[in-house]
């Protein structure tokens, strides 16, 4: 029983210990705290109005001629898998 004990004030003690830590601060509150929202603002002000866009959307980078081949690709693949494990043997 004494052993369940202290294992439970063990478990518990490991349990917490993060929690109290990570509310005791440090050098987060030093490095993001302050005028921050201050730069957010002098940001946002720079921004183009969404009524000053020219009517299409931005260019993400994301290739879909790529990702058609690749599922097209995926499917022959697949296909033949399955053709392969229903040949008798």
């Amino acid at each position: 029983m004494k052993l369940r004990f202290v294992l439970v004030m063990v478990c518990a003690l490991l349990a917490l210990t993060p929690t109290a830590l990570a509310a005791s601060g440090g050098s987060a509150g030093d490095g993001y705290g302050g005028n921050a929202g201050d730069v957010q603002q002098e940001v946002n002000q720079g921004a183009l109005p969404a009524s000053a866009a020219k009517g299409s959307l931005p260019f993400t980078g994301l290739d879909l001629a790529l990702l058609v081949v690749g599922g097209v690709a995926l499917l022959i693949v697949g296909a033949g898998l399955r053709r392969a494990a229903n040949r008798p043997s």
